[in-house]
């Protein structure tokens, strides 16, 4: 039974009971059904209560011992990388011949600008000057020009130079670039070389009046030893 029952029947009841002061006619109390209620609100959710406490904090782990590894042994040495043999071989005989061509072509510069006769050999090239000078002034022309006095150090360099002399006339001469102004009696080049050909006229080189130091060329082909003051004709040789 519902509340709202309950109610109506409390009423009802009521009176019944004061009647039956008054009536000998039993009463009786009939229960009205009443409407079913309307559905109620849901209730609104409470407060949120305090926060509580936090709970004790538990004991922290030992820590763990610490693991001991062996140090790991030094690695091998790699090995040196080696060089191309080959690339450099080829790159220094390159170099080599750009060397000769530089030179080759810085003579070849040096012989044109020579109007005389010129006559090469076995890869030397002889060119004879307008000019007769002496020794050192000789040396100075030929250097200037990138080559050097002329010096035959074989029979045939001798007979080609020998030839470029005849061209000059009988009594001609050329200076060669030989001395024994360090020790006498040796005769070196200019390069402090001892001398390796010779061609000396008979009972040359003496030395006439221990005044004679260079050597020239007659036009015979013939060398003889001369005073270095001595003018003589100036062949430059370039290779």
């Amino acid at each position: 039974m519902n509340y709202l029952t309950k109610c109506l029947c409390i009423l009802v009841v009521v009176p019944f009971f004061f009647t039956l002061g008054h009536s000998e006619t039993p009463a009786t109390c009939s229960v009205v059904q009443g409407l079913p209620g309307l559905n109620g609100r849901d209730g609104r959710d409470g407060a949120f209560g305090p926060k509580g406490d936090p709970g004790p904090t538990g004991n922290k782990g030992e820590k763990g011992e610490k693991g001991v590894g062996l140090p790991g042994g030094q690695g091998q040495k790699g090995e040196k990388g080696s060089p191309d043999v080959e690339s450099i071989k080829k790159i220094m005989a390159l170099e080599s011949q750009i060397a000769s061509l530089e030179k080759k072509w810085s003579w070849i510069k040096s012989v044109l600008l020579f109007h005389g006769v010129k006559e090469e050999v076995g890869g030397k090239v002889f060119v004879a000057t307008a000019r007769k000078e002496n020794y050192a002034i000789a040396q100075n022309i030929c250097k200037e020009v990138g080559g050097s006095l002329a010096t035959p150090r074989n029979a045939e360099e001798n007979s080609v130079l020998h030839g470029i002399i005849s061209t000059k006339g009988v009594s001609s001469a050329a200076l060669l670039d030989i001395t024994d102004s360090q020790v006498e009696g040796t005769f070196t080049y200019s390069t402090g070389e001892k001398v390796i050909f010779t061609n000396w006229s008979t009972g040359q080189p003496d030395d006439y009046k221990n005044n004679e130091d260079c050597v020239n060329m007659y036009n015979n082909g013939f060398w003889n030893d001369v005073s270095c003051s001595s003018k003589h004709l100036v062949i430059c040789e370039f290779q």
